[in-house]
C-alpha cells in the first residue's frame, strides 16, 4: 500500500507541474535533455564490453565524487564491468561528464515511478545498482531488486534531520531497505540510524568516506608518503627555509582572500620572526589582480617561477604560479589555511592538507565540503575560524604552543589516513554481493 500511495503522489506532483514546467522549458531550452532522460527517452550510445553492468546513482557533484573513488578502485582491483552514472542535478552531470565521461555511461535519474524504472532496466540492463549515501528511491530498489538486479548501498550517510524525515515513515522505510543487499556507511553514527531505521546490524560495515579517498602519487598513506624526503627537502631548499623557520601555506585562496591574509601576515611578521607566507590562487588568471595587492600593501614578493628558475628567495610572500605543487608544498608547511573558506565560495578539500600531516585552518564558508569538516573537527585534527581576527589568533597560540599543533597535526593525519581504505573496502563488498 505504500508504494502505491508514493507511486500516485509522485504522478499527482508531475500533473500538478506539467502546465507551469513544460512551457517553461520550451521558452527557455532548459532541462529538455535532461527531462527526456528522466523519462526514459535516450539511446545507449556506446556498446557494452563487459558483462557486469554496474549503475551507480549520485544526487549531485558530492556523490559523483564518491562513485570516482569507486571506479577507480573497481579498476584497480580488476573488476572486468562497464559503468553507468546517473544524477539528480545539472551540474552533478556536468561533473560526471568532465570527469568520467570516457570511462562511464553519464545520464540524468529516472523519475522514481514504475514505468520509467523499467524503461532503464530494460535499456541498461544493470547487473547491479549503487546507492550512494542517501539517495534511496523507493520504487528504483524495489523493481531493480524484484529483477535480479544486486542492490547495495555505499558510503551510507544520515543525518538527523533525514533520520527523522524517514523515520516519520518508519514502516515504508523499513520496507525500501529491506531490498537493499548490505550497506557500508561512513561512522558508527550512520550505522546506529541505518539500525534504529529497521535495517539489520550485521549488514552494515563502517568503512569511512570513501569521498576522501585521495590517491597519492607513490602510495596512500602519509606515514609512508611523506611527500618523500627528497622532495621536502628540494622545497624547502627552493624556499631556503632555516630549520624550524615558520611557512603559512594559503592554498585555493579566492577573491577577497588574498587582502585578508596580507593583513594577518603583517599582524604575525612581529611575533613571528622569519614567518614565511605562500599565497596559492585557485584560479592562476587572478595572478596579476593579487600582484597588485601585494603591490598596494608594498610588500616584498616573489613568484614561485622565479624561485623554480634559480632565483634566490629574496621576499617572505610568495605567490604560487605553478600548478601540481601545492600538495608538496602542504607537507612542509608549519600551518595550512584552505581558501574559498572566509568568502562564500563552499570550500576546498581540506582533507588533502590533513592526508600531509598537517591540520586545516579554514573559514566558516564550507557548505561543499562539511562531512570532512566533521570527520577532521571531532578528531580534534581540524579548526574553523569565523573570520581573520580569529585566524591570526589561533596561528599566534599555535606558534606558542607548538606541542597542541603537533598533536592536531597527527589527528588530522590519522584520520585522513583512516578514510583512505574507505573506497578500497566499499568496493569489496559491492563485489562480494556480485559474488554470491
Amino acid at each position: 500500500m505504500y508504494y502505491e500511495i508514493y507511486t500516485l503522489l509522485g504522478w499527482l506532483l508531475i500533473i500538478a507541474a506539467t502546465p507551469f514546467f513544460i512551457p517553461y522549458c520550451l521558452i527557455t531550452g532548459k532541462h529538455l535533455n535532461s527531462l527526456k532522460q528522466r523519462f526514459g527517452f535516450f539511446a545507449v550510445n556506446r556498446s557494452w564490453q563487459h558483462q557486469q553492468r554496474i549503475w551507480f546513482h549520485a544526487a549531485s557533484v558530492g556523490e559523483v565524487q564518491v562513485a570516482k573513488a569507486l571506479i577507480e578502485e573497481c579498476h584497480a582491483l580488476k573488476l572486468a564491468a562497464d559503468f553507468i552514472i546517473t544524477t539528480v542535478t545539472d551540474q552533478g552531470q556536468l561533473v560526471a561528464q568532465a570527469q568520467l565521461g570516457e570511462k562511464a555511461l553519464c545520464l540524468y535519474a529516472p523519475l522514481d515511478l514504475p514505468h520509467i524504472v523499467h524503461a532503464f532496466l530494460r535499456k541498461l540492463q544493470p547487473t547491479a545498482y549503487v546507492c550512494l549515501e542517501t539517495e534511496l528511491w523507493p520504487n528504483i530498489i524495489r523493481i531493480l531488486r524484484n529483477n535480479g538486479v544486486r542492490t547495495v548501498l555505499l558510503n551510507g550517510r544520515m543525518s538527523e534531520k533525514s533520520f527523522n524525515n524517514y523515520n516519520r515513515f518508519a514502516d515504508f522505510s523499513r520496507q525500501v531497505l529491506a531490498n537493499i543487499e548490505k550497506i557500508a556507511v561512513i561512522n558508527d553514527t550512520d550505522k546506529k540510524r541505518y539500525t534504529a531505521l529497521g535495517y539489520r546490524r550485521d549488514k552494515i560495515v563502517v568503512t569511512g568516506n570513501a569521498k576522501y579517498s585521495l590517491r597519492l602519487p607513490d602510495t596512500t598513506l602519509y606515514s609512508d608518503y611523506n611527500t618523500t624526503d627528497s622532495s621536502q627537502q628540494r622545497y624547502r631548499q627552493l624556499l631556503c627555509l632555516r630549520e624550524n623557520q615558520p611557512l603559512l601555506v594559503a592554498g585555493s585562496t579566492h577573491t577577497g582572500e588574498e587582502t585578508l591574509l596580507v593583513e594577518v601576515y603583517l599582524e604575525l611578521v612581529s611575533s613571528m620572526p622569519g614567518l614565511v607566507m605562500i599565497l596559492a590562487p585557485r584560479h592562476l588568471e587572478r595572478l596579476a589582480q593579487i600582484q597588485k595587492i601585494l603591490d598596494d600593501f608594498k610588500v616584498d614578493h616573489q613568484r614561485f617561477s622565479e624561485l623554480l628558475s634559480g632565483k634566490v628567495r629574496s621576499a617572505s610572500i610568495i605567490l604560487l604560479d605553478t600548478m601540481g605543487e601545492l600538495r608538496g608544498l602542504y607537507s612542509i608547511a608549519t600551518f595550512v589555511f584552505c581558501g574559498g573558506s572566509l568568502v562564500e565560495k563552499g570550500g576546498h578539500n581540506i582533507m588533502e592538507a590533513a592526508l600531509h600531516g598537517k591540520a586545516p585552518i579554514y573559514g566558516p564558508h564550507m557548505k561543499d565540503f562539511l562531512d570532512a569538516v566533521t570527520l577532521l573537527e571531532n578528531n580534534g585534527g581540524g579548526f574553523m575560524v569565523a573570520n581573520s581576527f580569529e585566524l591570526k589568533n589561533l596561528l599566534l597560540s599555535f606558534a606558542n604552543k607548538p606541542d597542541l599543533l603537533n598533536k592536531a597535526n597527527e589527528k588530522a593525519v590519522a584520520t585522513a589516513n583512516a578514510q583512505q581504505t574507505a573506497a578500497r573496502n566499499q568496493v569489496k563488498i559491492l563485489l562480494d554481493v556480485l559474488a554470491h
